[in-house]
This record gives structure tokens, sequence and C-alpha cells, in this order.
């Protein structure tokens, strides 16, 4: 084993440029600062539109009348004054 070191010919030192070069494109491609706030605007967007949606399917729901006939807690107003339930804003003393 000699401690000496091999030299490089001019072809193998730009083909290991041309190599390194390449490298550093792709990580400029994943880094692309621009496309990625468009991505992350346009995620932003669907998830308002989302939350949209869902606020007026609520309130859909809400204007229909699908608890018009029950009272607070989904139960029917005179079973609960059957059992004694008033409700938290008349406390009697």
């Amino acid at each position: 084993m000699s401690m000496r070191v091999e030299r490089s010919s001019l072809d193998q030192v730009k083909k290991r440029f041309d190599v390194n070069k390449k490298k550093i494109e792709e990580k400029r491609k994943d880094y692309d600062i621009e496309q990625r706030m468009q991505e992350l605007k346009e995620e932003e967007e669907k998830l308002k539109e989302y939350r949209r949606e869902k606020r007026k399917e609520r309130k859909r729901k809400a204007d229909s009348g699908i608890d018009e006939d029950m009272g607070s807690g989904g139960m029917d107003p005179e079973m609960a004054k059957i059992m004694g339930f008033s409700g938290f804003s008349s406390s009697k003393k």
C-alpha cells in the first residue's frame, strides 16, 4: 500500500463538475419558493371554501327547522317538563 494520491485527469474533473452542477440544479427545482407559495395559497383558498360550505350547511340545517319541535338538548319540551328539566336560564330558589 502506498500513500500516494491518484491524480485526476482533466476529463474526470469536468465530469465531476457536471455531476455537481446537476445536483445543484435539482435542489433549486425542489426549493422553488414562488411555486411553493402558489401551492400554499391554493390550499388555503380550498380550506376557506370548505369552511364556508360547512357554515352554509349548518345554517341550512338550522333554518330548515329540523329541531323546531325539540327543545334544548334535542329533547321533547313536554318530556323535559315531566322529567323536571327546565334549563339553565330559569333558576328557582
